[in-house]
């Protein structure tokens, strides 16, 4: 098995069925799914039952009971239970490009974390996907004149990135290189480089500035760092609202772990308290 997908999800029952139907046509075929799921319902754990049934891969569902947003216990939980050495963190309002898998592997490097960025789709894209469509090709060069004159107009933002460059003398050429800024949903990493800070620190409860900064501050007290890769290893993600979230509590996990240079964090997947 080449790598496990981490997917973080929390009940979204349309996105998860999207993904799952992007996953059969990647390009490239030896991975495992795990679901990091931060407390869904019933109905839900149902539906990921039943798409399992329809896929080639192996899927694995790990859950806990929904106590507020709890997604960084939930991710220290999917890389225990991960069977491969090479992980890739997606979340679940994004839908992978088919050759997503393929594009991460050849980046992979240990003592590196490859970090991608994301396409935001349009409100009219993002409610008229269906499964159909994706399998039909429609995430491709065909939409990439909405999602540019959506940047134009300002509805979306950073959607040059839809503009895809998997030339290797081109974005020699093109492409600027960038080491450092980690986004949650869209990375990958030897599960080794990981587990040598302790996973995720399951401290950081909100989803806000912070825990993903924190992971790579980590990372880079051990010379770690992340290699940004613009243009490739594609995910459409879901238009939806920004929320206004009360940043204090992660700051202060952050800036705690800032002052006393911590590499490795006493509330990750090994519990040192």
């Amino acid at each position: 098995m080449q790598c496990s997908l981490i997917i973080s999800v929390y009940n979204d029952i349309k996105f998860i069925t999207l993904i799952f139907e992007a996953l059969k046509y990647q390009s490239v075929k030896d991975f495992e799914v795990i679901i990091a799921d931060d407390g869904s319902g019933v109905e839900f754990t149902d539906v990921i039952k039943n798409l399992s049934a329809t896929v080639e891969f192996p899927v694995k569902h790990i859950w806990h009971e929904d106590k507020g947003r709890r997604k960084d216990i939930i991710l220290n939980k999917a890389v225990v239970a991960s069977g491969s050495d090479y992980l890739i963190f997606i979340d679940g309002d994004c839908i992978p490009h088919h050759k997503f898998i393929e594009e991460h592997l050849r980046f992979a490097l240990e003592g590196v974390v490859v970090c991608g960025r994301r396409v935001q789709l349009t409100e009219k894209l993002s409610d008229e996907l269906t499964p159909k469509k994706i399998a039909d090709g429609c995430l491709g060069w065909n939409i990439v004149p909405e999602l540019l004159w959506g940047g134009i107009i300002g509805e979306l933002r950073h959607n040059e990135e839809c503009l895809r460059v998997t030339n290797g003398f081109l974005r020699h050429l093109w492409l600027k290189e960038r080491w450092h800024d980690l986004l949650g949903f869209n990375f990958s990493m030897y599960k080794s480089d990981l587990l040598k800070v302790n996973g995720f620190d399951e401290r950081f409860l909100l989803s806000a500035t912070g825990e993903y900064l924190d992971l790579e501050a980590r990372l880079n007290r051990i010379d770690i760092y992340c290699k940004v890769e613009c243009h490739i290893m594609t995910v459409y993600h879901k238009k939806h609202k920004r929320k206004d979230v009360d940043n204090n509590t992660n700051t202060l996990v952050f800036e705690e772990n800032n002052q006393n240079n911590i590499s490795w964090t006493s509330y990750g997947i090994v519990k040192d308290v």
